[in-house]
């Protein structure tokens, strides 16, 4: 019988993306979700935050357009009181161009009636900059092709 910790939507769902199950990934969002993501910005469109579960899939659904994801491994997980949080080792492969963005990610998720309700995705600050810069290099480089 799988534990407390395995039965988590907030771990599922990271299984879920793992697996490459969008559709099962998706199961575990609520309606009215809050996405958060601290590289917000218009330039990497799908790194921006959403509001509601149509938001968080057309983004997501960009990323994934754009995006092979080769790894998506959760290296640290803690469960606390009113929220979980872990640590993602995910490695993507940009589809137009081949090239690798190997990235540590960190979550954090609020679950409620068996769905998560806020998900924050926070990158180190010494990432983003050069991811900005790797994105830029890869839309410009599919866009020559």
């Amino acid at each position: 019988m799988p534990s407390a910790e395995e039965r988590s939507p907030f771990v599922r769902a990271h299984h879920a993306w793992e697996a490459g199950d969008f559709e099962l990934f998706m199961s575990f969002i609520a309606e009215d979700i809050l996405y958060t993501v601290n590289v917000d910005g218009l330039q990497v469109p799908y790194a921006m935050s959403a509001v509601g579960k149509e938001d968080v899939r057309g983004r997501l659904q960009l990323l994934l357009d754009t995006f092979t994801v080769t790894r998506f491994t959760i290296e640290r997980l803690v469960h606390e009181a009113e929220s979980s949080r872990s640590t993602v080792h995910g490695v993507y492969r940009h589809k137009g161009t081949g090239e690798i963005l190997d990235i540590k990610v960190r979550f954090r998720g609020w679950v409620e009636g068996g769905l998560l309700v806020r998900l924050g995705e926070t990158h180190d600050a010494k990432y983003i900059e050069a991811f900005e810069r790797f994105v830029f290099f890869m839309q410009n480089a599919a866009e020559s092709r």
